[in-house]
């Protein structure tokens, strides 16, 4: 019998936190398909997941293929109800999972439910919970200069808001997401274009502009995310950033 819920980690030169996130999936209360997307096959990480956790699927590919397309891979395995998209860095309560469902049951009009992120000295994670445009990108790049570049980062990510309820958001991290699998599929799931960076916001916006439902953002559901953010201390890990946004303009149009 399929499992209510199926879970997808990418993983990439992981290290032992891949460990604490299936240790938090195998904790939980309910069955989970659980898919390891191998993008460094010559690592041997997933065939001592294989052994540590037994149950779990490994899709092994012949390199970096990439964020979005590793998840894509699981695509023709799934039979959930629901399926969650996370980072190998991430912890939570193993109560989490059934949370969500149970919320995601009792509101059949949600497509994608995003929790609260919070960094690991327990303070929050402010990541984007609003469509991209260009002046919120730049206040990612200077919002440490204060001022108006510091306002419009607070008001892309809801920190000047104080959300006590859950509330719709136009966006979804890509580091922990539940979405529904039916739409999922119906989306093919990420655009493989994206190679890293905003595959998370397209999808995001695909949901939206295609009405299959709501993006809500939880703040009573919550995750640690260690958040490496290569994107700010490599100049590849940049380029390959610069790269998505432009890709993103180009298929969305640029909105100031």
């Amino acid at each position: 019998m399929a499992s209510i819920l199926s879970a997808c980690i990418v993983l990439y030169h992981c290290g032992d936190e891949l460990t604490h996130a299936l240790r938090c999936i195998q904790n939980a209360d309910l069955e989970v398909d659980v898919f390891l997307v191998d993008n460094t096959p010559e690592d041997l990480t997933a065939e001592k997941m294989q052994w540590l956790f037994p149950g779990v699927s490994v899709l092994p590919q012949k390199g970096n293929v990439g964020f979005g397309r590793a998840n894509n891979a699981v695509l023709p395995y799934l039979q959930s109800r629901y399926h969650l998209i996370m980072n190998p860095d991430v912890t939570f309560d193993p109560a989490l999972l059934t949370r969500m469902v149970a919320y995601m049951e009792a509101h059949p009009n949600i497509a994608i439910l995003t929790p609260r992120v919070m960094n690991e000295d327990g303070t929050e994670q402010f990541l984007p919970k609003k469509k991209v445009s260009v002046h919120y990108l730049l206040s990612g790049l200077l919002e440490k200069y204060g001022g108006i570049f510091r306002r419009w980062r607070d008001e892309f990510t809801l920190a000047d808001t104080d959300v006590r309820h859950p509330v719709p958001v136009e966006f979804a991290t890509g580091c922990f997401l539940l979405i529904r699998t039916v739409i999922f599929r119906q989306l093919n799931g990420f655009d493989p274009r994206f190679f890293l960076y905003q595959e998370d916001s397209d999808l995001s916006r695909r949901v939206l502009e295609q009405r299959l439902g709501s993006i809500v953002y939880h703040p009573d559901m919550q995750i640690t995310h260690r958040w490496a953010r290569e994107n700010t201390r490599t100049f590849r890990g940049r380029l390959r950033q610069i790269r998505s946004i432009f890709k993103y303009f180009l298929k969305w149009g640029i909105t100031w």
